[in-house]
């Protein structure tokens, strides 16, 4: 790209109203558009197909309002920082959330009115343990509770909460307070 380099006799002009020896170079494209075209077709057509192999979203953590099977190892707890572990008779913790079982009143260990309420809540718990950990079940959600850490726990179709009650650790759901020290 030599500019105003001509000798005194070369200022002719040509054809092309150009200076003799100040021809203008063409810039050629570093890449070619048809080039740059099908590269952006192969692209998007990589995106449709690709479209149903990959998952849309990320796998997130599982709905609180939907069934849950559970198959892990039950601990005894008294807080929620263990990973699952039972609580008391009627409630356990899982991944870091509380829950309660729905269908049940339990006695509690926890102000206790007598002796043989505390000590029922501690085998109604224990029992629970061993349910829990006796295989896998599933954790639905109550519909009749609002609550939604409230959950009826069932392995082949019958409610752990159901052999709680016909093993004497609970009685059927109340809202009054039941006397657990009265003689049953």
């Amino acid at each position: 790209m030599a500019y105003s380099l001509h000798d005194i006799g070369d200022e002719d002009r040509d054809r092309s109203d150009h200076w003799l020896n100040d021809k203008q170079d063409k810039r050629r494209a570093i890449v070619p558009l048809p080039l740059v075209l099908i590269a952006l077709l192969m692209g998007a057509l990589l995106l449709v197909l690709m479209r149903h192999v990959l998952p849309t979203t990320a796998p997130s953590a599982p709905s609180i309002h939907a069934p849950t099977t559970i198959s892990t190892r039950f601990a005894a707890c008294d807080d929620l920082d263990g990973h699952a572990c039972v609580l008391a008779t009627d409630a356990y913790a899982y991944q870091g959330r509380r829950y309660h079982l729905a269908d049940i009143s339990a006695p509690r260990l926890e102000g206790a009115s007598c002796p043989q309420e505390a000590a029922l809540a501690r085998a109604g718990r224990t029992a629970l343990q061993g349910m829990m950990n006796g295989g896998s079940f599933e954790a639905h959600p109550d519909p009749a509770d609002s609550d939604p850490a409230a959950r009826i726990l069932v392995r082949d179709g019958v409610s752990l909460g159901q052999l709680l009650i016909l093993k004497r650790y609970a009685r059927p759901w109340s809202a009054k307070p039941i006397n657990w020290c009265a003689a049953s």
